[in-house]
């Protein structure tokens, strides 16, 4: 998994009237938080952190922020936005240690060609993410689910996925659920 580094200034300052003139300044403001410790507040540049998550084009990339020589390993947890314009108005980073276990939400795609898409069917996801549990550096870009032996009224199921190395998939044993099928043409 790649990591992405970016510089950040601290600031001291908080408050609405503060945040409006870091926007107009360019920089969005922005919190660096963890459990049981003081968050930190900074700010940040939107058009690099944008352009950094739409070059990688996964959501669960860490980012090394470097606030004054002081690194701070994170995720994305919150991105605000403006409603009409789109812009980034703030952003919530949570610090992660690199032993820790983590639960993220990743997205599932399918590899193959299914059988009963040979046959006429057509595939569908019933899920289009799960979430999985795993260390920092082990987040996966993707799940991928092997379609190629589903059948037209066949399911697959979530325990039929092979879990990438060093994540489990998320899910209570009792409620195996479906994440794909394949489902006969209408009309056929």
């Amino acid at each position: 998994m790649s990591t992405i580094e970016m510089s950040v200034s601290k600031r001291e300052k908080t408050g609405k009237g503060v945040a409006r003139k870091l926007r107009r300044t360019g920089v969005v403001p922005a919190v660096i938080y963890r459990g049981g410790t003081t968050p930190t507040m900074i700010t940040i540049d939107p058009d690099a952190l944008t352009l950094a998550f739409e070059r990688s084009g996964n959501p669960n990339n860490l980012v090394k922020l470097d606030a004054a020589g002081e690194v701070f390993t994170c995720l994305v947890r919150e991105v605000q936005r403006h409603p009409v314009s789109g812009t980034i108005r703030h952003v919530d980073f949570y610090q992660v240690k690199d032993d820790e276990l983590l639960t993220v939400v990743v997205p599932l795609v399918t590899v193959g060609k299914a059988v009963g898409v040979a046959l006429g069917g057509t595939l569908r996801l019933v899920r289009r993410e799960l979430s999985v549990r795993c260390l920092p550096g082990n987040i996966p870009a993707v799940i991928e689910a092997d379609v190629t032996s589903l059948d037209v009224g066949k399911f697959l199921k979530v325990d039929e996925i092979t879990n990438p190395n060093g994540v489990e998939i998320l899910f209570d044993k009792n409620g195996v659920f479906n994440v794909a099928t394949v489902i006969k043409r209408r009309g056929t």
